[in-house]
């Protein structure tokens, strides 16, 4: 028997109640060829999100090098008087108080939003990080006020009880009351009561309060905790833990002083002011895994005095492994390089950048490379082999939500020049090293083609602007990348080194526009793509579709607006959809059927070659419930070619300090990389790809299959996952004039549906050979409890 998590019981218990494992007797024609798959299935999401690009893929081996407050920033809350403020555009932002062990109680407070886009988030009965409720008051794109619950195994937080449809207004002060009694909760806005919902599932029934935001600046004030007798249990604010003297990810050392300052900042907002005394104050952050002989390009930009200069150096613990004095510093910014080549290997060494003797020296703009990263043209070489190994053929870039405020002419040009992304997001404020050229070049590294998402002005991510100026920044990008040589923007191009045309062929008009109304997308879709074609008439433009399936405005009533006044114009519908972990089973063929009924919408529509565009879907999770998920949906893709053409999972990399959204196929630290479960299947898949899909005939039972032939009917493959607890017991009948020659199979089995790969055990779960066997015109094999595998079979 195998071991069975609670949290996966139900599912699993419905799964097996639906299908029986047991023999399977299947029948494949190789002949009849139903459908084409479109390698563009097996396409990937590149978005700048818990230090993917910046900390990870980008070879930059330094953190908020600009000094601009990035890399997990701490959260900017502070006392003004009687009121509690929160002055960061920051996702997520979180202040728990209280006592973990109030239960039945009543919240009291008041709310002010002062900038952003959404409105307040209140927590209760909230043990950790994990297990909580919040309040969403604006959320979605300040739309809709509903409750939300957090538990550990979900991997993300969730709605729970009604939704109710409302906006958060700026510069009012709103009275909000929670009252939890037993499962009971009660949500007050002023006098009205929003929301009444009794929780009977994974309810918490005690916690402390919080308050916090989501992209919103706010403030609080009388916050009051009371227990039900009216009894105050906690009244007045909570205790706020002073500023660091130095950004997140640097550390000051001597006896000097370091603080920041924005009088004169080479670039950006901010830069890093060192008051040495001597014999040495400075500033070092790690770590940084250093390889003996490697040599380190770096540099940094400073101004100022010092009587002996500057010096940097690489450190294990306390020991020296290399050392470079720099010149003087004089009252005019000035660059200095320096390479170092440390004489033993250390996986956790630290950078000191230091000012020697006395003296006031100004430091901005830090970066070291290695030469391996060098070669690579920038890039951390195992991220990059990791990427270019699932051989990805499309890659969306730059969000996501990112690409909503992405400013493009800002990552262009020299790194010294470009400017911070405008807002704090995903535990980071970007600083763009990492552009449209960069993006490019790892494009063309890995073998895919780019895909570029642009950003239209919307006023929810830019503020009030207009909207002809985001038109004209958009022409800007085309002609950028595939303009020629003597174009405006394509000079500007050549003149970053680039004098030919990228041919960039697919955009994507914005990300999840759904805060704007169907309507008022598809009036700007139609906008932006005659602009965009303008540019360049041969580019394939995609547009927003839905965030989820099923009817409502988020499902088959959002797409259907958008195909009903937008397909002309169009070449692909995105759509994004992340399922709860433990609908591993059932979930692939849901969505399946919802890309059928939008199938059906495109093929009504005045464009009926339309095509969807899965731009962003996963499991929530990086147990093996991801990757038996992540091969139902890759098969379902394969099964709906004549209306799915392109995919692109999220998350991609995430880096091990992320907060949230542990969900990524690429998993890495300053040493490391790991692959989930979903990059191990995807990677067994993509291996196997073949374009021709080809009639399966019999009862499958619990198993999701696919069966298809390449294109010169030499292989054929059958994909195929068994989200049973039992094993299934399979006979393969190949029909027609494909005569079998030989069989293998490859097998992804584990122990568990809690197994998972780590930074020390990354090839715990992998795929391995298993026994087939072959008689005549017929193949046979097991499929073990929550497996996934792919036979290939040669013809004679």
């Amino acid at each position: 028997m195998r071991k069975l998590t609670i949290v996966t019981a139900l599912s699993i218990f419905a799964c097996t109640a639906l299908c029986r494992a047991g023999d399977v007797v299947l029948s494949v024609d190789p002949d009849n060829v139903i459908g084409r798959i479109d390698e563009k299935i097996y396409g990937h999401f590149l978005e700048h999100i818990f230090h993917s690009v910046n900390g990870g893929l980008w070879g930059e081996m330094i953190w908020d090098r600009s000094f601009e407050g990035g890399a997990t920033p701490e959260p900017q809350w502070s006392i003004d008087h009687d009121v509690l403020v929160q002055n960061s555009l920051g996702t997520n932002v979180r202040l728990l108080f209280g006592d973990p062990n109030w239960k039945d109680y009543e919240f009291t407070l008041e709310a002010e939003k002062v900038g952003g886009e959404e409105g307040f988030l209140v927590l209760f009965r909230a043990a950790d990080d994990d297990h909580f409720y919040w309040l969403n008051l604006g959320g979605w794109g300040n739309i809709r006020h509903s409750l939300e619950r957090g538990t550990k195994g979900q991997e993300r937080w969730g709605t729970v009880g009604p939704r109710v449809d409302g906006k958060i207004e700026q510069n009012k002060w709103y009275r909000i009351r929670i009252r939890c009694e037993g499962p009971k909760i009660d949500v007050y806005l002023g006098d009205n009561r929003i929301i009444e919902f009794a929780d009977e599932a994974d309810r918490h029934l005690s916690g402390r309060v919080g308050v916090g935001t989501w992209a919103t600046k706010a403030r609080f004030r009388n916050l009051r905790v009371a227990s039900l007798d009216g009894k105050t249990l906690y009244e007045g604010l909570p205790q706020i833990r002073s500023a660091p003297p130095t950004a997140h990810s640097w550390r000051a050392y001597g006896p000097g002083k370091v603080y920041s300052t924005s009088e004169g900042p080479l670039n950006c907002d901010l830069c890093k002011v060192v008051e040495s005394q001597s014999p040495e104050t400075g500033l070092g952050q790690g770590p940084l895994n250093l390889q003996k002989g490697q040599t380190y390009y770096g540099s940094l930009w400073a101004r100022g005095s010092a009587t002996e200069g500057l010096v940097v150096r690489l450190l294990d613990g306390d020991k020296t492994l290399a050392r470079k004095v720099l010149p003087k510093p004089t009252e005019n910014w000035q660059s200095f390089a320096f390479k170092l080549k440390p004489n033993t290997t250390a996986q956790n060494a630290t950078i000191q950048v230091g000012v020697r003797g006395e003296g006031r020296v100004c430091v901005d703009q830090v970066s070291l490379m290695s030469a391996d990263s060098k070669k690579t043209g920038g890039f951390r070489p195992d991220l990059l082999k990791a990427v270019a190994d699932l051989k990805p053929p499309v890659i969306r870039w730059p969000g996501g939500c990112f690409a909503s405020a992405y400013r493009w002419k800002d990552g262009i040009g020299p790194q010294h020049k470009r400017v911070k992304y405008p807002r704090s997001i995903w535990d980071d404020v970007d600083i763009n090293s990492f552009g449209t050229d960069e993006f490019i070049r790892m494009c063309r590294a890995v073998g895919a083609e780019p895909l570029i998402v642009v950003n239209i002005g919307t006023q929810q991510w830019n503020g009030p602007g207009r909207r002809d100026a985001f038109i004209q920044e958009v022409k800007d990008w085309i002609e950028y990348c595939n303009g020629p040589a003597n174009s405006t923007w394509g000079k500007v191009r050549a003149d970053n080194g680039h004098p030919r045309p990228y041919g960039v062929k697919y955009w994507e008009i914005d990300n999840e526009t759904w805060h704007m109304g169907a309507e008022q997308y598809a009036e700007w879709v139609s906008i932006f793509a005659q602009a965009m074609r303008q540019v360049d008439p041969g580019i394939k433009l995609a547009a927003c579709g839905s965030g989820g399936y099923g009817d409502g405005t988020n499902g088959l009533a959002w797409n259907r607006i958008i195909i009903d006044r937008s397909a002309e114009m169009i070449d692909y519908l995105s759509i994004h959809h992340y399922e709860n972990p433990n609908n591993f089973a059932q979930g692939p063929r849901r969505y399946e059927d919802f890309f059928r009924r939008t199938g059906e919408l495109i093929a009504r529509s005045a464009n009926p070659r339309l095509k969807i565009y899965v731009s962003e879907w996963n499991a929530q999770s990086t147990d093996w419930r991801t990757g038996l998920y992540c091969g139902g949906l890759l098969n379902a893709f394969e099964r709906s070619g004549d209306t799915v053409e392109m995919g692109g999972p999220a998350l991609f990399l995430r880096h091990s300090s992320a907060k949230a959204w542990d969900n990524a196929f690429i998993n890495f630290d300053h040493r490391t990389w790991f692959p989930a479960p979903n990059y191990v299947v995807m990677k067994l898949w993509r291996e196997h790809y073949a374009p021709l899909q080809v009639q399966t005939d019999g009862d499958s039972g619990p198993l999701n299959g696919s069966a298809s032939k390449t294109a010169n009917g030499a292989k054929l493959y059958y994909k195929v996952v068994n989200p049973a607890q039992e094993p299934v017991s399979v006979e393969l009948n190949v029909k027609g004039r494909f005569s079998i020659g030989s069989a293998a199979m490859q097998v992804i089995s584990v122990d568990s549906l809690e197994a998972r790969n780590t930074l020390d055990e990354p090839n715990r779960i992998r795929p391995v050979a298993a026994e087939v066997k072959t008689d005549g015109q017929s193949i046979r094999f097991t499929m073990p409890g929550f497996s996934a595998a792919v036979v290939s079979i040669n013809r004679r």
